[in-house]
């Protein structure tokens, strides 16, 4: 796989950009509510198109192309006004941010929770001598009567005993939640310079933004015919099957079809959902990521396939869970993560001498001149920032030693996201349900963690039921994007977090706002069985307390064992092509089921672009392929945005 700079070289320039301005965290300030809403109303309310379940948000790159279209005509009429490279890319990671706030995978997890273990509550279910009696008031809304309108609607979200009622828990959430993004901020700037500098990790997904905006205008990108013609080929697909949307007599072009029908005999009716569907965006994706990954992924994806047939032949299904998917998911995110901290252990190892000062080979020391902050301030502020959050468990009733492992376990978690992202850009990491909230459960039972330790954990599982949208990656691509076009990481870093800060506020404004005007029983349509998920099991620990589960364990050691395997097969021996990146997205999430045949079709054209071309040809296709990319996301936001402004029905041109 070509790195990163050697693909842009063509495309890019290093001196163009402008420092982080204060127009662009102006444009970024005003641009986030507004996103906020897009989001907001396509995930939650219409529930057709969620805009930050991948890598590369919809509504980010769509708002980045309007942005560089209308910086193009400044360039022409006004050029003072025009907005630099660097500008343009603040608020690309300024939208990025404060989209992630909002995104399906993240605070709209939360906000369904705070008022459902009290609005649910009733005789039958006993939910109130289970948990709700034994909830901080300063934790969640207990209210029935502000309930009512956010639950049922016809009401507003401006009358004063509703912001009341609602103020406080999300003042104090969200003065976690950005506390929680700084921690992974710190995290990132430790991390930084071995992954970016010394092993020159490739960050396919940052290519896009860059290119586009060369310049300020991406003038090379959008006027190669290659480009055009990529585009116009997703372009006019999108448009034909949106049309059939509203309009069933033209003809659907899209591919999607669930062919779990066609096995009904047993053992094969133990496959489960398996759908063909191709999603040019993500064959545009697929087409910049390492040829092993794309192999591994949908390699693995029959690999589980395989595993239910064998169960269901050999009558294993008898035993709960089997073949546990997801236990061996989070055996391989943790490999994955024991890898990392292995090749970053010297670093590592470094900055802590550095920053304790106990002496270092000046040849050793490392500059953190350029870095977003120093070490000593990454690592004080990661040990504060970590004291902060353990001590608001604490106060809602976790012990102390349950939080330091909850969010160990979490860093760990969304630092193999982000070296994941970093390394081989999949346009998807859901890791669903795999997270330190259901580890700890299940190293420990539910028994031995006892209902207040559970209940802070059913409350925290809005950062580890998926990792789809979360922050940390995009952190670490901004850094990237910043030393590729120099611009100041610090200044960056700054943008970043006032985004986050923006982003929580305006993220529960846009909920409430829709909730008490429609109602989230019947006025979200997305992602509102959330927090049924997470209260049923919740109930399900409470009523049947269970001790250790070592089945679960078992499997955890061995995806573990697997994924450390196939990585030490990866140095020793050069054909072998497994990826335990592919292992672990395969096994566990719902997505797979719907990108696994576009990471096949992807990886056949890249493949044979290797094959007949060498890279020089895969280098050449490039334009074709972000053409490809932004021609589905342009005209499928556009759909999207359509219907959710005309208030009909928007065609869910990504339906995960």
């Amino acid at each position: 796989m070509a790195r990163v700079d050697t693909i842009l070289a063509n495309y890019q320039s290093v001196g163009q950009a402008r420092d982080v301005s204060g127009r662009a965290l102006a444009i970024g300030v005003i641009l986030i509510p507004p996103n906020c809403y897009w989001v907001a109303q396509s995930e939650a309310v219409s529930g057709l198109t969620y805009l930050t379940i991948t890598s590369l948000f919809f509504n980010v790159i769509f708002t980045l192309l309007i942005l560089v279209g209308f910086n193009a005509l400044c360039k022409r009429f006004a050029q003072s006004a025009a907005l630099k490279q660097g500008e343009l890319l603040t608020i690309f990671l300024m939208l990025c941010m404060g989209s992630s706030m909002t995104g399906n995978g993240f605070l709209l997890n939360l906000v369904l929770s705070l008022g459902h273990a009290s609005w649910y509550a009733t005789a039958e279910n006993e939910w109130s001598k289970l948990f709700s009696r034994y909830l901080p008031d300063w934790l969640v809304v207990k209210d029935k009567t502000v309930l009512l309108g956010f639950y049922e609607g016809d009401s507003s979200i401006y009358l004063t005993e509703n912001i009341n009622v609602w103020l406080k828990p999300l003042a104090l959430w969200s003065i976690f939640t950005v506390v929680l993004i700084f921690v992974f901020l710190c995290v990132t700037v430790l991390v930084r310079k071995q992954w970016t500098e010394r092993e020159k990790l490739s960050y396919p997904i940052i290519q896009l933004p860059l290119v586009m905006t060369r310049n300020g205008t991406g003038n090379k990108l959008f006027s190669n015919k290659l480009f055009l013609l990529g585009f116009g080929v997703t372009a006019a697909i999108t448009i034909i099957n949106g049309l059939h949307f509203y309009f069933p007599v033209i003809p659907n072009l899209r591919i999607r079809t669930n062919i779990s029908g066609l096995f009904t005999q047993k053992p094969w009716n133990a496959i489960g959902l398996m759908l063909i569907a191709v999603y040019p965006w993500i064959v545009g994706i697929v087409f910049f990521i390492p040829l092993d990954l794309c192999f591994s992924v949908w390699f693995f994806y029959l690999f589980t396939k395989t595993q239910n047939i064998m169960a269901s032949v050999g009558g294993w299904h008898s035993l709960p869970g089997f073949p546990y998917l997801y236990q061996q998911t989070t055996g391989g995110w943790l490999g994955l993560f024991l890898i990392a901290l292995w090749l970053t252990r010297k670093h590592l190892k470094g900055v802590f001498i550095q920053t304790l000062r106990l002496g270092l080979n000046k040849s050793k020391r490392h500059d953190f001149s350029k870095e977003p902050m120093s070490s000593r301030a990454a690592l004080i502020g990661l040990i504060l920032g970590l004291s902060f959050l353990i001590f608001f468990c604490m106060a809602g009733g976790m012990s102390f030693w349950i939080a330091f492992s909850f969010f160990t376990l979490l860093i760990a978690l969304e630092t193999t996201v982000t070296r994941m992202r970093a390394e081989l850009g999949p346009p998807n990491h859901e890791f669903y349900l795999v997270g330190p909230g259901i580890i700890l459960a299940t190293t420990l039972g539910s028994r031995r963690l006892g209902r207040k330790n559970l209940i802070m954990l059913t409350y925290l599982s809005f950062t580890d039921r998926a990792m789809a949208s979360h922050s940390m990656p995009h952190q670490l691509e901004g850094f990237k994007m910043a030393e590729r076009i120099s611009m100041n990481a610090r200044r960056l870093a700054v943008a970043m977090m006032l985004a986050v800060s923006v982003g929580v506020v305006f993220s529960w404004w846009t909920w409430l706002h829709s909730a008490f005007q429609k109602g989230v029983a019947a006025g979200f349509t997305g992602y509102v069985g959330i927090p049924w998920e997470s209260f049923n099991r919740l109930e399900r620990w409470l009523r049947s307390p269970g001790h250790t589960g070592y089945p679960e364990l078992g499997f955890i050691g061995i995806g573990l064992c697997f994924s450390l395997t196939m990585m030490f097969l990866r140095t020793r021996f050069l054909w072998w092509s497994l990826h335990p990146v592919g292992y672990a997205l395969s096994t566990s999430g719902w997505l797979i089921n719907f990108i696994w045949f576009s990471f096949l079709l992807g990886w056949i054209i890249k493949w044979i672009t290797l094959k007949y071309g060498g890279v020089k040809a895969s280098r050449n296709a490039a334009p074709f392929f972000f053409g490809f990319i932004l021609g589905e996301y342009t005209i499928g936001c556009g759909w999207n945005l359509l219907g959710i402004i005309s208030g009909i029905r928007p065609y869910g041109f990504f339906e995960g």
